[in-house]
């Protein structure tokens, strides 16, 4: 799938989704689309996209595990959310950063015109807060193309900041220390 003229994602496609009756309610939807998407990381796909409708239970799944709407129309068509690839982005470097382990900060972020998005890390693993925070540490807001760019290391987010790609508010020291952390991390973040 193209976005613009200079970057591109691979899409995987989910479908023929369904519990039988008498297993529901056991989490079972849950563990196959978490391995689904783990493969689909592991297969090298950037995104996944699925067509649903918003009236269905497993709207609600799709919802926890990062895919948001992407039109108002029936069947309601799906991408990962860029939140979710934010957590991931900011998991790998919370991995790798001894520094941010043992730290506790909340991020918003907001993409295009999307409403932000909220992030938690806490002793190195990072949460999509379901409610806005009282009080955020960093903003930070950027297109959907940056996001990308982050998120396959082709770019920094030293360059994105500098090329004025990625602004912010809040502390400063939260800012600094996203920038270590994404300087001492290498290798693309998306293999596991």
């Amino acid at each position: 799938m193209q976005l613009g003229r200079d970057a591109a994602v691979t899409l995987a496609g989910i479908g023929g989704v369904g519990t039988d009756g008498a297993h529901r309610r056991q989490g079972l939807a849950g563990k196959v689309l978490g391995h689904a998407l783990s493969q689909m990381k592991r297969d090298g796909w950037n995104a996944g996209g699925l067509y649903t409708s918003r009236r269905i239970v497993a709207h609600r799944l799709y919802r926890r595990y990062g895919f948001v709407d992407l039109c108002r129309r029936k069947p309601t068509c799906k991408l990962l959310d860029a939140v979710g690839l934010a957590r991931q982005l900011l998991s790998e470097l919370a991995r790798r950063s001894a520094e941010l382990q043992a730290r506790s900060l909340t991020l918003s972020l907001a993409v295009e015109r999307e409403q932000p998005g909220n992030l938690r890390i806490d002793g190195g693993e990072v949460d999509i807060l379901s409610r806005a925070p009282r009080a955020v540490d960093l903003a930070l807001r950027m297109s959907g193309r940056t996001l990308l760019k982050l998120w396959l290391r082709e770019t920094t987010l030293p360059d994105a900041l500098a090329a004025k790609l990625v602004t912010w508010a809040g502390d400063g020291g939260a800012l600094e220390l996203l920038v270590q952390a994404a300087m001492t991390a290498s290798g693309p973040v998306n293999e596991e």
